[in-house]
């Protein structure tokens, strides 16, 4: 092999392996901003899960809506993932500056205990992060702009 020709498979080594490294870590869901791919497993379970964003965990994948609002207008739903044991609160329907919660415990809301997020202007739907639901019952309220409160029954 000449100098030339070492150089260039030097080159192409590294080319290869930086590529795979990349596709490894997209593949994984370690690359920032990178989802995990579908069918990988969740990434916490129980208290480790609380205040984590359901989507960039996995927990969203095969979760369950297990209550509902009853009321009409924006409908407010509590997702439960039991591979996660995890629950957060997803609302639809709604309007820019209403409030979501995500509970497990009475009282006001603490950290670890209540995440909430408020729906962004110009936008219908909005989740909160997660609250540890294993043992623990939890339920979601929306807290609308004009001071009405809808909540789900707790599971």
């Amino acid at each position: 092999m000449t100098g030339r020709d070492e150089t260039t498979m030097h080159t192409l080594v590294r080319l290869t392996v930086t590529a795979a490294a990349s596709l490894l870590l997209t593949l994984s869901g370690a690359a920032p901003g990178i989802a995990a791919p579908v069918g990988a497993t969740a990434h916490c379970t129980g208290s480790g899960c609380a205040g984590k964003s359901p989507a960039s965990t996995g927990c969203d994948r095969h979760a369950r809506t297990v209550r509902r609002s009853a009321e009409t207008g924006p409908l407010v739903e509590l997702r439960y993932s039991s591979t996660c044991r995890a629950a957060w609160v997803r609302v639809t329907r709604a309007r820019g500056g209403d409030r979501i919660e995500a509970r497990n415990k009475g009282g006001a809301c603490r950290r670890k205990s209540c995440y909430a997020t408020t729906v962004a202007p110009g936008r219908s739907s909005a989740y909160t992060a997660m609250v540890n639901d294993k043992g623990i019952k939890a339920w979601g309220c929306l807290h609308r702009r004009n001071g009405n409160v809808v909540c789900t029954e707790a599971y």
